[in-house]
């Protein structure tokens, strides 16, 4: 009984450690199982396909402009005499913003509406029963022929002393011109010389570079040609190649100092160009100028010294036509004391036509400079009143002959020319109110009161209303955009973004011709919809054009989308519910620096490889490299 007691209790024990030892190998089994389907997991970046809007942009950077601009430019001839605004005032359209004298016009205004008031009253005369009235009146033409008789002789005596006066005024006025012209031509030199100075300055700072640069280039092929010795040798072309080193950094220093100096000449030249160039313009228009007053000035002298001469040559050939007409007067009838009254008339408005000519003459030969563009619209308003004169001499030639309908046709016409002259000064003193074409702003005021304007001063108001940007884009770019598309702009300086829309894109592509990028760029202005008050023209601004959009596109990231070889199709790597790659063929659309639209091929909520560095195997688990084990 024992012995068996002692073989059952052996042979538990057996079974015991058989069962041990089993369990032993079923542990050490499934570890090692569970480590080998965890080495076969590819660790991968996992992201899902999701819906939203996808665009593309073609950022470009501009300066803000207001949307219209209303610009004056005064006349350097024309004295300001009030000043009525100030920079940064806000104006209305049609407000005044200053004031040209406008003295002269109204004084030639007040002087044609006396002569208008005076040829209508001929006309009435004309027109009513003047033969009667003529009757009534020839008992008085002998003695006030007589009248005009001794006017006219003592007016003529006057006008031989007045001549030698034009004479001398003329001379000066010669000499002014004179000098005027010298002085226009010294300062024509240095504006072109400033000019040249700039221009040597940008070829010299290009020179500089290019030297540079083929420093840099020798040094360069020397350090090649001594690293391939090092590279064989380096103990022995050790100190060789760290020279080179040092050559070829040296030239490189170079190079980018010499381009600091390019990009400054650059900017001197871009900021003295203009400048200097106008400078060169405005002394050679200064020297044309010069020499027109030169040549008026002398012919001016000449004409208004025969004019004068003539005056005085008329003025006696008036006093004798008085004394024929005094004595025809005394001795004819009703109808010759009729002809010589207008005969004594005529003399008298000769006798006064001579001394406003010499008296102008006189004046006109002391004028500056700055009177020159005036004396051009003077001597239209002489035609013209010199067209009056011949009208009038013409009517007292044929006086004798005319008949009374011819007499008012004349006056008629007259009395339209001088109502022409009256709307022509009109017109002129209207214009002396410089006015805004726009409501807006006044964001230039270079007049001062009770001077003259220089060359190119300006009275500028922008509107207040809209702001845009003016763009310059690249013709690869510009042929994808169209008006209306909407932009996202940012003002450099301020926070926060505002909306866009492309109002304007220009006709044609030009060529910078002082910019390095010598690709065409066409003009294409974005208006801001939604301004505040922080913006300010002539801020800086970055502006991103929507060319296209989609508002609910599926899209997953650019890495992600893999080329096939042979077939040229698209495809990605779409993971399942169970962690397992499946290699997806895809359609794509829209294709951004970031996304691309998928058009075919993914659903919304789909996980893909972001980016398959390694080819994944079709049905090999993974798990997202931002999971946690």
């Amino acid at each position: 009984m024992g012995k068996l007691k002692a073989i059952i209790f052996k042979s538990k024990k057996s079974i015991i450690v058989t069962a041990v030892l089993l369990l032993t190998v079923l542990a050490g089994g499934g570890t090692a199982y569970w480590w080998y389907q965890n080495a076969q997991v590819q660790e991968v970046s996992l992201q899902t396909a999701w819906k939203g809007q996808l665009a593309k942009y073609v950022p470009i950077t501009g300066d803000i402009e207001a949307s219209s601009r209303s610009s004056l430019y005064p006349s350097p001839t024309a004295k300001i005499v009030e000043v009525l605004a100030v920079e940064g005032q806000a104006v209305k359209k049609g407000e005044v913003l200053a004031r040209i004298d406008s003295t002269e016009y109204r004084t030639q205004l007040d002087k044609q509406t006396i002569n208008l008031a005076n040829a209508e009253a001929t006309l009435a005369y004309l027109s009513g029963s003047s033969a009667e009235m003529d009757k009534s009146s020839s008992q008085n033409a002998v003695s006030q022929a007589q009248i005009a008789l001794e006017s006219a002789q003592s007016n003529a005596a006057a006008l031989a002393d007045k001549l030698n006066n034009v004479e001398i005024a003329n001379a000066n006025a010669v000499g002014q011109a004179e000098l005027t012209l010298e002085n226009a031509k010294a300062h024509y030199w240095i504006a072109k010389k400033n000019l040249d100075d700039l221009e040597n300055a940008m070829y010299e700072a290009e020179c500089s570079l290019e030297t540079a640069k083929a420093a840099y280039a020798s040094a360069k092929l020397n350090l090649d040609i001594v690293k391939a010795l090092y590279d064989a040798d380096p103990i022995l072309y050790a100190v060789d190649y760290q020279l080179a080193q040092q050559a070829v950094n040296i030239a490189e220093t170079a190079v980018w100092n010499a381009e600091l100096a390019l990009d400054s000449a650059e900017m001197s030249y871009k900021a003295g160009y203009d400048a200097a160039k106008l400078a060169v313009i405005d002394a050679e228009t200064a020297v044309h100028s010069a020499e027109i007053t030169l040549s008026n000035a002398k012919n001016a002298a000449d004409a208004e010294y025969a004019a004068a001469e003539k005056a005085v040559s008329d003025s006696e050939t008036a006093v004798r036509n008085a004394e024929i007409a005094l004595s025809n007067a005394e001795s004819a009838g009703a109808l010759e004391y009729a002809a010589a009254e207008k005969a004594v008339s005529d003399s008298e408005a000769a006798v006064r036509n001579a001394e406003i000519t010499l008296s102008n003459a006189r004046s006109g030969a002391a004028v500056k400079y700055e009177a020159a563009v005036k004396a051009i619209s003077d001597g239209e308003k002489a035609v013209r009143s010199a067209g009056i004169a011949l009208s009038n001499l013409q009517t007292t030639a044929s006086f004798s002959s005319a008949t009374t309908e011819e007499r008012i046709s004349n006056q008629a016409d007259q009395i339209a020319l001088l109502k022409t002259d009256i709307v022509y000064l009109n017109k002129k003193i209207e214009e002396c109110d410089l006015k805004a074409n726009v409501d807006g702003v006044v964001t230039k005021m270079d007049v001062v009161a009770n001077e003259y304007p220089q060359i190119g001063d300006a009275i500028i108001v922008d509107g207040a209303t809209e702001y845009v940007i003016s763009l310059a884009v690249s013709q690869y770019d510009s042929v994808n955009m169209r008006v209306g598309q909407k932009a996202n702009v940012k003002v450099k300086g301020l926070i926060g973004e505002y909306k866009g829309i492309v109002s304007e894109i220009g006709q044609s592509a030009e060529k910078s011709a002082t910019s390095a990028d010598q690709d065409a760029k066409v003009a294409v202005k974005v208006t801001i919809t939604d301004p505040d008050e922080n913006i300010k023209v002539g801020y800086e601004a970055d502006a991103e054009i929507i060319t296209i959009e989609r508002l609910d596109a599926l899209r997953v990231n650019y890495e992600a989308v893999q080329i096939e070889a042979e077939s040229g199709k698209a495809y990605v790597y779409v993971v399942d519910s169970s962690n397992r790659v499946e290699k997806r063929y895809i359609e794509t659309g829209l294709e951004t620096e970031y996304d691309i639209e998928i058009l075919d091929g993914l659903v919304e909520g789909e996980r893909y490889v972001a980016d398959p560095d390694k080819e994944p195997v079709a049905g090999v688990k993974v798990r997202d490299s931002g999971d946690a084990d």
